[in-house]
Formats: C-alpha cells, sequence, structure tokens
C-alpha cells in the first residue's frame, strides 16, 4: 500500500511520465497505484501534479484514467492550474489538459483554447474543437464559438477534422441549453 507521501513524491518526480515508448512497466504501475490512491483518499495537492505528468500519448491507456481523479474537485481548485497545463511546452500535457477542459466550461478557458486551434497536431486540434463546443453548449460565448469554429472550418483541409468540425457546428446550433 502506497502512502500519501509516496504518492506525491511519484507524481512530483514525473513531471511529465516518459513517452508510452520509452516508460517502463514498473512506472505505469505505480502511476496507476498513485491515481488509485488518490480515488481513495482526495487531496487536491495531486491535481497540478496530475495535470502535469502526461508524457506523449495515452500513458498505455491510464491517462484518460486521471480524469476520474481530477472530476472530485471544484472548478476553481482545477481550472487554475488547466490554464498552467494548456500553456505547457509538453505536448501531452496540452493534450490532456485540452480533455480534461471540457469537463470545465469556463470563460476563462476560451481564448486559451482558441489559440490552441491555431496548432498543426490532429490531436490537439479535435480535442481543442471538443473543449471549445463544450464551452458553446454550456452558453459561454456561444456566438463566439461559432464565429471561430466557422473560419476554423474554412482553414482545414483534412477531410476528417473539417467532418468533425461540422457535426460540432451542427450540434451546437441545434443545442437549446
Amino acid at each position: 500500500m502506497i502512502t500519501k507521501l509516496e504518492a506525491l513524491s511519484f507524481l512530483k518526480e514525473h513531471q511529465p511520465m516518459p513517452n508510452d515508448d520509452e516508460i517502463k512497466e514498473n512506472e505505469i504501475k505505480e502511476y496507476e497505484e498513485v491515481r488509485e490512491y488518490f480515488i481513495n483518499n482526495p487531496d487536491e495537492q495531486c491535481v497540478p501534479l496530475f495535470l502535469n505528468s502526461f508524457g506523449g500519448k495515452d500513458g498505455l491507456g491510464v491517462y484518460q484514467m486521471v480524469e476520474d481523479v481530477i472530476l472530485m474537485y471544484d472548478s476553481e481548485i482545477v481550472l487554475p492550474h488547466i490554464l498552467k497545463a494548456l500553456d505547457s511546452t509538453y505536448e501531452g500535457v496540452k493534450y490532456w489538459g485540452i480533455q480534461i477542459s471540457s469537463n470545465f466550461p469556463s470563460e476563462c478557458l476560451f481564448n486559451p483554447l482558441v489559440n490552441l486551434l491555431k496548432l498543426k497536431d490532429e490531436d490537439i486540434k479535435l480535442a481543442t474543437i471538443t473543449a471549445i463546443a463544450q464551452l458553446a453548449l454550456n452558453n459561454i460565448k456561444k456566438e463566439e464559438v461559432i464565429n471561430i469554429l466557422e473560419k476554423e472550418y474554412k482553414r482545414i483541409s483534412d477531410e476528417d477534422i473539417k467532418e468533425f468540425t461540422e457535426e460540432v457546428l451542427l450540434d451546437i446550433q441545434n443545442s437549446t441549453l
């Protein structure tokens, strides 16, 4: 059984975790043990550490489960750390910060998310479009989001991303929140 000090220490030492092709099995097992520890023993000290722990890709399937930990906390605790994650130089931290931001729609995320639309990475672009849509679906800058996504739609060359953006726009326009 891991202790709080060991769990926090592990996260502090892994800012971020190695990329999936470099990660050792014992590291991801310990990461999962730390995640389970904080599910069972909530402590807001883990929020910034988890949000900055994401290495490249999906952490061998474990990263998406970190959201369960983050969702235990109120927006006031999480949003400042999401904003830092969105500004990270690490792609994994940025990507998962965007993913998790969808669960915390707030006006303070609008400009950082709009800026992330400029990035070329397809995964980041898709996650960003989803997160921006969540703002609109929660009646946060809905008209601005629609305008931005319509402009983005015209700039997108990848057919899959273009189709996804079109579906998102239709969802927003058909929403009655």
